[in-house]
């Protein structure tokens, strides 16, 4: 067994089906090592494609994603992708190829094909370990909290005959990078739930909110919100944990004045894998009330933005369901505790449509709030929903009703422009129906991935909401230099591909009955939307607590 065979083996045995790839002439002994252990390669047409698809293949699926890339600007090319997962927590791992073992002086450029003095430097701010050992790689990668791991062999390495996956980590990259930094604990969990209870046993009016970390715990959130009687507010992350429609799910962001006020009225907050970011919580002006319990598998990541009272620390569904069992034994012994345990918030199906009646009422909203009404009744409830950082993005991201899980994903990690089409190619290589929303300007970034999508002919939709430019730039009404585009004829473009495409004018009844004929298409299509639409107030411009 080689290098390659025993990277591809290391893969398989950690139930890896599907690689995200871009060949060169280093990383190219690969491609049949991969083939013969029965792991797919679908191949991108640019590095960064590759790691965006990775990123939303894990996103949707849960499961590890692979990343193969060839040395110097190949590797180099994923950083903004791999910065993008990294900030959402996703477990991705980027296998690069580095120049011969041979040709090799550290710390000194030789001029070698693609060399660079230390490639594994490039992604040690955005990844949580750099390793020649693939098994830490991967096991790293996975463990919570997941993020991206890079993992990197000289191309000599991969043909070297009779070496097994312990010896492809002989030659570090240097041990500075190589030991992972451990996760902060605490020594007295135990006191800490106990504490948790307590605080909870004398909320009136508790409220959850829940972020990208409590994915795995819909039964659990449920349970302890239906204990607690506790409305449950999600980021942007946790979109899909509960269904739209759940009686206890507040179907609003925080941003918008009437939840805010909801949020301002509770007594207790319950924070579930959530960091607490800036943007969920308008820079950290959001009232969130005290007492505060963290329920996080990292002490440092649930106390850095707003003081915490009790941090319970482990998995998302475990702990919330101690936590739950914990009430419920109190409940048992008093009895007369359960009559505090009703629902203390108003109808929460009333409060979505008190807000949508202000959008609407609104002149400059009205046309958004019409776009994101017509796309939740034109879109399949199967559908996984990927929004990018545009106008039309943000509003999706906000407000659209979710209905499966894990059923909508956004770049807010690092908030990066162009990642949703070729996120959403990730997904849908999984055999996930998707529709990737796009703005005529970040699906320039990687317009070229639409060769991937015709060539696997993925069960994919692309909406490219088309304003003539960066349309969030231009608000509110200022003068903005570079913000308007040359137009591009999109659906031409993707008929040059081989793709299905439609153009549309204005999001009106014309949009949604191509959209759901998109979507119920058996070939991937793309839309051409010509439409100015007005932000939201998720948007930092439009804060209300500003």
């Amino acid at each position: 067994m080689n290098g390659a065979d025993a990277i591809a083996n290391a893969l398989r045995q950690a139930d890896v089906e599907i690689a995200f790839g871009l060949p060169g002439v280093h990383n190219m002994a690969l491609w049949p090592a991969f083939a013969s252990a029965g792991i797919r390669i679908l191949g991108s047409r640019h590095e960064q494609g590759c790691a965006y698809a990775a990123d939303g293949y894990a996103r949707a699926t849960g499961k590890l994603a692979v990343v193969l890339v060839t040395t110097g600007p190949g590797a180099a090319n994923t950083i903004g992708a791999v910065g993008e997962a990294w900030a959402s927590k996703s477990p991705v791992l980027i296998i690069a190829t580095d120049i011969p073992s041979t040709q090799r002086i550290r710390g000194i450029y030789r001029g070698v094909l693609h060399e660079c003095t230390d490639q594994a430097a490039m992604f040690a701010p955005v990844t949580k370990l750099q390793t020649r050992t693939i098994t830490a790689a991967i096991s790293e990668a996975l463990r919570p909290p997941y993020g991206p791991t890079y993992f990197e062999i000289p191309t000599d390495q991969l043909g070297t005959a009779q070496i097994g996956t312990a010896q492809i980590g002989t030659a570090q990259i240097g041990t500075a990078f190589d030991t992972p930094p451990p996760i902060s604990t605490t020594t007295d969990n135990d006191d800490s739930l106990a504490v948790a209870v307590e605080l909870l046993q004398s909320a009136a009016k508790p409220l959850i909110w829940i972020g990208g970390g409590a994915r795995n715990a819909e039964r659990e959130i449920d349970h302890l919100a239906r204990m607690l009687g506790a409305p449950v507010l999600t980021t942007y992350s946790a979109r899909g944990v509960l269904p739209s429609g759940h009686p206890y799910l507040v179907p609003a962001p925080p941003h918008e004045p009437q939840v805010t006020e909801l949020i301002s009225q509770s007594d207790c907050t319950i924070i579930i894998g959530s960091d607490l970011d800036a943007m969920n919580t308008m820079a950290w002006k959001l009232p969130l009330a005290t007492p505060r319990i963290a329920i996080n598998v990292d002490a440092i990541d649930a106390t850095k933005n707003y003081t915490i009272d009790a941090v319970v620390i482990g998995d998302a569904a475990e702990r919330t369901a101690a936590v739950t069992q914990a009430i419920s034994d109190t409940l048992a012994r008093e009895p007369a505790i359960d009559e505090r345990r009703a629902p203390w918030f108003d109808d929460l199906l009333l409060l979505r449509q008190t807000v949508r009646d202000e959008i609407r009422s609104d002149q400059n909203t009205a046309e958004s709030l019409a776009f994101l009404e017509r796309t939740e009744l034109a879109l399949p409830k199967a559908h996984m929903v990927f929004a990018d950082m545009c106008i039309a993005g943000y509003w999706l991201a906000g407000h659209y009703s979710v209905q499966r899980e894990r059923g909508l994903h956004y770049p807010m990690g690092w908030g990066t422009l162009g990642w949703a089409f070729p996120a959403a190619i990730g997904a849908a290589a999984a055999a996930i129906p998707s529709v990737a929303f796009m703005g005529d300007g970040g699906m320039l970034f990687a317009i070229g991935e639409l060769a991937t999508v015709a060539q696997e002919q993925l069960p994919l939709t692309i909406v490219v909401v088309d304003d003539g430019g960066y349309g969030m730039l231009r608000y509110p009404d200022v003068e903005a230099s570079g913000c308007e585009l040359h137009p591009v004829d999109f659906a031409a473009v993707a008929r040059s591909f081989g793709i299905d495409a439609v153009t549309v004018y204005g999001v009106g009844d014309d949009y949604a009955q191509a959209l759901a004929k998109a979507t119920t298409s058996p070939r991937p299509t793309l839309l051409h939307v010509h439409a100015r639409l007005y932000p939201p107030r998720t948007t930092s411009p439009r804060w209300p607590l500003q």
